[in-house]
């Protein structure tokens, strides 16, 4: 059995998560806003609380359900730092995967427009244009999306230009 607190191959393409069911939650919105997190210096700490437990722990109020508690959660935190690094970059590489294969497919709505349009021109074919009217409105929306946020952007730098010279 794999070691769970190994750090998993950023290349990793499976990953078994089951381990975590126990423990795994998700939030609602905006529970984290107030939560603690690691800060420089933990790890020392942690070392400075299972040193002295034996010997202090009770003396200074820390029983052994606490510490129990506190090394469960530390074991919990190592797991999931083991295969975050890995998630977050497969996560990445889904989302540029799917940016990527969109684009082609959105190129390729155009191309097949294109080509419609030029059919039904070549062939004078009036049905051909209306069965592919849903396509060929589509591709015109994004070019005229394109237009306008290429437009919005000039102005935009148009105006920062303009504030630059009356600051400068």
């Amino acid at each position: 059995m794999p070691n769970p607190l190994e750090p998993v191959a950023l290349d990793t393409l499976v990953h078994d998560c089951t381990a975590f069911a126990p423990f795994l939650v998700d939030l609602p919105p905006r529970a984290r806003l107030g939560m603690c997190s690691e800060q420089e210096g933990f790890p020392e700490v942690v070392s400075e609380i299972l040193t002295n437990q034996a010997l202090l722990g009770d003396k200074a109020g820390i029983t052994k359900s606490d510490i129990e508690a506190f090394q469960e959660s530390n074991h919990r935190v190592g797991m999931i730092d083991a295969h975050l690094p890995a998630l977050k970059k497969l996560v990445e590489m889904m989302e540029e995967t799917r940016a990527l294969e969109d684009d082609k497919r959105q190129r390729q709505v155009n191309a097949f427009a294109d080509s419609i349009e030029r059919r039904a021109k070549t062939t004078n074919d009036k049905h051909l244009l209306a069965k592919y009217e849903k396509t060929r409105t589509y591709r015109s929306a994004i070019a005229k999306k394109g237009v306008k946020t290429r437009t919005k952007s000039a102005k935009a730098d148009a105006a920062e230009d303009a504030d630059a010279k009356a600051q400068g």
